[in-house]
């Protein structure tokens, strides 16, 4: 994942001014987990009384390809149905009952919104992948509607969408890469094509589930920042060329009904509010120069932020000070996160763990409490 300094550089480079004001609906806020302790329906399905003595709404949620492997862990990528989608094998819904199951048994007191995860470019996948490739897409498409399957069935709020490329010589939104490598097409026709491909998937989707929830890491804005870092180069050199055109052909192929949530991964070092601030001006404002729908895009999107626990490089369970957050610098930036989101938070780690709980101190579980407080309305 794009680090958080990185993103802070982005955005002096766009020449972001703080909003004066905010227009934030007064929705109650809802607060997800995703991160390496993200579990499986199986875990799910056997430990959901101590998830939910976790201070979350809501959960992702992994699907098992084969039940008796691992889902967690180092390879385990291979693994899920998430990371194996745009891939070139097929996983027929059918094969999911018992995923489906797995979901529907648990009560939803105080876990109320679950989603699958859905990363759709990283190198296991590619193996030659084409846009133009009708075969292959007709594969991927056909895993996508067992993904829906799943989430609709299983009563998920919908799914958690990441669009990052992850450690891959062919990268699926860099036009670049693709006409050096697999289709030496004119930079419009990539463009339309993958539009079409957008279009395609989301039509599909809401035959099946129309008013499905569909959170981001990254949406539109991840084009503004590729392309800050490609200034002064032509928008087809850039390493997301085609990202914008593949989210718009979601959000035209999309049911009215259909919510979209850019949860800004940018915000994860976030400490003060003109930065949360500038962030919702981006989602929702300054975005809108990179779509070329903009009227849906202020229909159905929405802004969220992302907090990371940990920031991956250091991590003290005892002494809280050589962390990069404190506990009160963490409790602090996720009330202000929550205040300052439309509707949704999620809460990023990589070595504390969550499920189940390890090496992570009780102060940090409290902060989380006590940020959530004031600005969760019920």
């Amino acid at each position: 994942m794009v680090r958080w300094c990185h993103a802070l550089v982005a955005l002096v480079a766009l020449g972001m001014a703080v909003p004066t004001e905010a227009q934030i609906p007064p929705r109650p806020k809802k607060l997800i987990h995703y991160g390496w302790s993200t579990r499986d329906t199986i875990y799910l399905r056997d430990h959901w009384q101590e998830m939910q003595e976790m201070p979350f709404d809501g959960l992702a949620v992994s699907v098992a390809l084969d039940r008796d492997k691992p889902t967690v862990g180092d390879g385990a990528t291979a693994n899920l149905l998430g990371w194996n989608t745009f891939g070139a094998t097929a996983y027929p819904a059918a094969q999911f009952a018992q995923q489906i199951a797995d979901l529907q048994s648990v009560p939803r007191d105080r876990l109320r919104e679950l989603f699958l995860p859905v990363c759709i470019a990283s190198s296991g996948q590619d193996q030659g992948y084409d846009w133009f490739d009708d075969q292959r897409w007709a594969t991927l498409l056909a895993n996508w509607r067992s993904l829906v399957t799943i989430a609709r069935e299983g009563g998920c709020q919908g799914l958690l969408l990441d669009v990052e490329h992850y450690d891959y010589g062919c990268e699926l939104f860099c036009y670049r890469h693709h006409r050096q490598q697999r289709t030496n097409r004119p930079f419009a026709d990539c463009r339309a094509q993958v539009r079409r491909r957008g279009r395609e998937l989301m039509q599909q989707t809401c035959a099946l589930y129309p008013d499905i929830t569909v959170l981001m890491l990254y949406g539109w804005t991840l084009v503004q920042y590729d392309r800050a870092g490609f200034a002064g180069q032509p928008p087809e050199e850039t390493r997301y060329s085609l990202l914008a055109d593949f989210l718009d052909g979601m959000l035209e192929g999309s049911a009215p009904q259909t919510r979209f949530v850019d949860l800004w991964e940018f915000s994860y070092g976030y400490r003060e509010r003109t930065q949360f601030l500038e962030g919702y001006h981006t989602v929702l404002n300054k975005a809108l120069a990179v779509t070329s729908l903009p009227e849906r895009y202020r229909a159905q999107v929405s802004c969220g932020f992302g907090l990371y626990l940990d920031n991956g490089s250091h991590w003290d369970a005892q002494d809280f000070a050589a962390n990069y957050f404190s506990p009160e610098q963490f409790r602090d930036s996720l009330k202000l996160a929550l205040e300052l989101s439309d509707e949704y938070v999620w809460i990023y780690q990589q070595t504390p763990g969550f499920f189940p709980p390890s090496n992570l101190p009780e102060a940090y579980l409290e902060a989380i409490r006590n940020a959530r407080q004031p600005a969760v309305g019920g």
